[in-house]
């Protein structure tokens, strides 16, 4: 966020610091225009190298390299840059203090017009704007309906931004709204909450960068809490003064706890400097652009009066008509056009003998110059002049053409005989017009612009004005590691914020795993037949309850040891060479009797079924044992 020119390292990044960390941030400002050099440069290393051991990359030059090779990864990086610490209604005191002395004397001070602009500079994802328009919706009542009210939300962060413009939040995130407001500013929408509407139709929400674009206006309360913490002492100077410009006089600056900047500042007065509360200085001239002059209407001559004369008059009144530089047409009452001068041949694209003793209606002008039919009839019924003001129309080629128009009733003894049609070409009146309106907003941008310049260098000559210059390099030392100490304790709220997030989605997880592994369970302890689940090495992974009843041998004891070192009898060894066969072909075997003798147990003849276990892509990975017993006999014994 620096003038960008490249001819000297800013003051928050030096060039013997970090090796690479200076040409890594120049090559951020030329490919995306995010310049972060203003930034302290502590934490702006401590952020850069959190996002570089994630993707596994050990030097800024390196990682100018990745950039490169994957420009995904600017997004991830402007993420992880851009601290998006926020509350509602964070330190709550000092909310209170605007709820009960700010807010009224800024709706007292809108006066008739009613009218209130806030600005939430570094809005997040707009927690604080709704805190805002909540106090002000409370203080206002019944009469918010009144009141033209704009609460301005800006950041760097899009996608904090589209949080912001959708007010929608989670119960954590709300947990500082008193229930009151809750209730009354909020509406529940499945598991999360979102701000009434005519609370959102208050808060505009845009991209907006301080140290570059220029500042809003006539802005009555600004707030920007811990932002200026993350630049050096230039750019802070530099945003003071943007700000002393956005508020009008006696408008009210809310910062965060840990900005002291403004204790010495002879721009802003505390209200209170333990919430860092200040009221403007009308120190600075500040003139309102001079608007731009409004262009006068060109006003084309109007028509003069003729003398009346007879329509089947030939002489010198034809002749006058034909030296005319404008166009004319006399119409008579039928609708049978009498006399078309050269003029209107040029200006119509009609040739007069195409014209003359013709159905004015016939001719193809009478709808290209849209509604001029209508006023020729409206003058024969009215009987009086009408005038078509830069009536527009194409000629056959396609050119544009404007024209003044005047349609006068023409009488003889009374009695109405015709209309005449006069016409002036007024094309380039219009552009020259169309011109001066170009140049009228263009003038008015300068002055804007020159005025905004104005007020930027009285405010940098104020500052060269200041002394006690080893005093306030000591304060600023101090509060440089006092801002450090806040932005850790921020970057940490961040990191267990998302630790938080974490361990949820594990314990969810977790559960679900419990859940799933319970049905399996009681699924294969559901079943009359004795399952047993090998691997592929023969290591046993289920045991059912009906097994541990026909071996007397328990799950624990078994889970996890080799299936034929078992003591369930010969069993175990007559299956391995069945199983090693389902294993290999993947076909089913059975072994129909035979006998198994648990320890201390009662020998059992029982029907081996062993089928392969197949994996969801259809690779063997074990083999299941269906055991069902056929009889009993007893044990011998050598």
């Amino acid at each position: 966020m620096s003038d960008g020119d490249g001819e000297k390292p800013a003051d928050g990044v030096s060039e013997a610091g970090e090796p690479g960390l200076r040409g890594l941030l120049d090559k951020l400002s030329s490919t995306h225009d995010f310049d972060f050099r203003d930034y302290k440069e502590p934490s702006l290393v401590r952020r850069i190298r959190t996002r570089m051991s994630q993707v596994h990359v050990g030097s800024f030059e390196t990682y100018g390299h990745f950039l490169e090779e994957h420009p995904e990864e600017y997004v991830a990086l402007f993420n992880t840059i851009l601290i998006n610490v926020t509350e509602f209604f964070r330190d709550a005191e000092a909310w209170k203090v605007v709820a009960g002395e700010l807010i009224p004397r800024i709706v007292t001070e809108s006066g008739p017009s009613r009218s209130i602009r806030i600005w939430s500079a570094g809005c997040s994802s707009g927690e604080e704007a709704y805190s805002i328009a909540m106090l002000l919706a409370e203080h206002l009542g019944a009469g918010m309906a009144e009141y033209l009210v704009k609460i301005y939300g800006t950041d760097v962060d899009e996608e904090a931004l589209a949080i912001a413009r959708q007010a929608i939040y989670r119960l954590d995130q709300i947990k500082d709204v008193p229930h009151p407001l809750v209730e009354k500013y909020f509406t529940r929408d499945g598991q999360f909450y979102r701000v009434r509407r005519d609370l959102r139709r208050w808060c505009i929400f845009g991209a907006h960068n301080l140290t570059q674009a220029p500042p809003l206006s006539h802005i009555d309360m600004l707030l920007c809490r811990n932002v200026l913490i993350y630049f050096t002492s230039e750019p802070q100077e530099r945003i003071l003064s943007r700000f002393h410009y956005a508020i009008r006089e006696n408008g009210y600056l809310f910062l965060g706890r840990s900005e002291s900047l403004l204790a010495r500042s002879r721009m802003f007065q505390p209200v209170h400097l333990k919430w860092r509360i200040f009221v403007r200085i009308p120190a600075v001239s500040r003139e309102d652009p001079a608007a731009p002059a409004a262009g006068e209407e060109g006003q084309g001559p109007g028509p003069t009066n003729a003398p009346a004369r007879e329509l089947s008059s030939p002489g010198s009144s034809q002749r006058a008509l034909e030296a005319m530089p404008a166009a004319v047409m006399i119409i008579d009452t039928s609708d049978t056009v009498l006399s078309w001068n050269i003029a209107a041949e040029a200006l119509f694209d009609v040739p007069v003998g195409a014209a003359v003793a013709r159905k004015f209606r016939d001719l193809d002008v009478s709808y290209r110059v849209e509604g001029l039919r209508a006023r020729i009839e409206e003058v024969k019924a009215r009987r009086a002049p009408v005038r078509m003001d830069n009536a527009i129309f194409t000629r056959r080629n396609g050119e544009t053409v404007h024209a003044d128009i005047s349609i006068l009733p023409l009488f003889d003894a009374h009695r109405l005989v015709g209309v005449l049609v006069f016409a002036t070409e007024a094309t380039e009146h219009a552009r020259l017009k169309e011109q001066m309106i170009r140049v009228a907003e263009q003038h008015a941008t300068a002055i804007e612009e020159l005025q905004s310049t104005n007020e930027e260098l009285e405010t940098t000559n104020e500052e060269l004005q200041s002394t006690n210059e080893e005093l306030e390099t000591t304060n600023e030392e101090l509060q440089s590691t006092n801002e450090e100490l806040e932005t850790t304790v921020e970057e940490l709220q961040a990191a267990n914020s998302e630790l938080g997030t974490l361990n949820a989605e594990l314990e969810g997880r977790t559960g679900e795993l419990n859940r799933l592994d319970a049905f399996n369970r009681s699924l294969l302890d559901s079943l009359e037949a004795g399952i047993v689940v090998l691997d592929r090495e023969g290591v046993v992974t289920a045991w059912n309850q009906t097994v541990e009843r026909m071996w007397g041998l328990r799950s624990e004891h078994a889970v996890g040891r080799p299936f034929f070192a078992l003591p369930v009898g010969d069993v175990g060894q007559q299956a391995r060479a069945v199983f090693d066969a389902v294993v290999t072909t993947g076909e089913p075997m059975d072994l129909p009797d035979v006998v198994s003798t648990p320890p201390g147990g009662t020998a059992r003849r029982v029907a081996l079924r062993l089928q392969p276990l197949r994996g969801r892509t259809g690779e063997i990975t074990g083999a299941i044992a269906v055991l069902t017993g056929l009889s009993t006999r007893p044990s011998r014994r050598p």
